[in-house]
């Protein structure tokens, strides 16, 4: 009985850092990446390269050959992501060493985007925050397998990730953070919604995100068992908005390529609580796996 339950847990992680990765590496082939943004925040190479290149900062940024190395690796991350996931279906005990090593590169990766993404937003936090899930996969899978005490400790870094994750989501939801535009036009198209009622709406899930970010820490099972349920159910609502909100028939198949990549790396929100849900009912489960 050993050896199913810790195969169980080992695929809810490899299933969450294989649904980021492929939704990501899609992003990075097929779509754009604000890799860009990167480069005018990297003020400390200005000067060097105005005074070797004889020419301003932007007219360098504005150059094609840039361009061109700029595509290239954002393909060369997004082909990373995608054939490391040989690497996730295989990977065990045995053959860990040489395996680790793309899942890491991967992983870094992700924190790359990650911090990419925070500094188009004007470093917000919240933003930051809210891809923890995301971002921690490939890592809390390695280290998962690797080391006891996170088998062991597994239900808190899961709590502690989907915490932040709702936290993130909701700082945006109640209007700490702008409302993204998009936020109340899935919302209006998904419920044929005014936009007055699309507001109200999100500032009720992001009361409710910031409920679940405190009740998963409470000493009661029955409440962290309910924000567990709810993390389920908002977790995959949030990710299947991406293609129920933005879904046009006559379009099938550009609707699906639009949006069905947000959507993949979007599930581990609700894949994730569902394993601490599981872990909750069960908490010898963990220790039985490190056996």
């Amino acid at each position: 009985m050993t050896r199913p339950k810790n195969v169980s847990t080992q695929t809810f992680l490899k299933i969450s850092v294989i649904l980021v990765l492929v939704g990501r590496g899609y992003q990075y082939l097929f779509f754009s990446i604000p890799f860009m943004s990167l480069y005018y925040y990297a003020d400390f190479l200005k000067p060097y390269v105005e005074e070797k290149t004889g020419m301003l900062w932007h007219d360098f940024l504005s150059l094609p050959e840039i361009d061109n190395y700029t595509k290239a690796i954002i393909c060369g991350i997004g082909g990373l992501f995608l054939i490391t996931i040989p690497c996730i279906l295989f990977l065990k005990k045995k053959n860990y060493t040489w395996f680790q090593l793309p899942i890491l590169a991967s992983g870094i990766g992700l924190v790359f985007l990650t911090v990419l993404l925070t500094i188009t937003k004007n470093y917000k936090l919240g933003q930051f925050i809210e891809y923890s899930i995301q971002f921690t996969s490939s890592f809390l899978l390695l280290s998962f397998i690797k080391y006891k005490w996170i088998q062991q400790n597994l239900l808190f870094i899961l709590k502690l990730l989907i915490a932040f994750t709702f936290v993130g989501h909701g700082l945006y939801a109640i209007g700490y953070y702008p409302v993204p535009g998009y936020f109340v036009d899935m919302v209006i198209r998904i419920f044929k919604c005014s936009e007055s009622f699309a507001r109200f709406f999100l500032i009720i899930a992001g009361i409710l995100d910031m409920v679940i970010a405190i009740g998963l820490f409470l000493p009661n099972k029955n409440v962290v068992k309910y924000c567990l349920i709810w993390a389920v159910i908002w977790g995959f609502s949030t990710a299947i908005a991406r293609v129920v909100g933005n879904f046009y028939s006559d379009f099938l198949f550009r609707s699906l390529h639009q949006t069905a990549y947000e959507m993949c790396y979007r599930l581990p929100h609700g894949l994730l609580p569902v394993l601490g849900l599981l872990l909750l009912n069960n908490k010898s489960h963990v220790l039985e796996t490190s056996r």
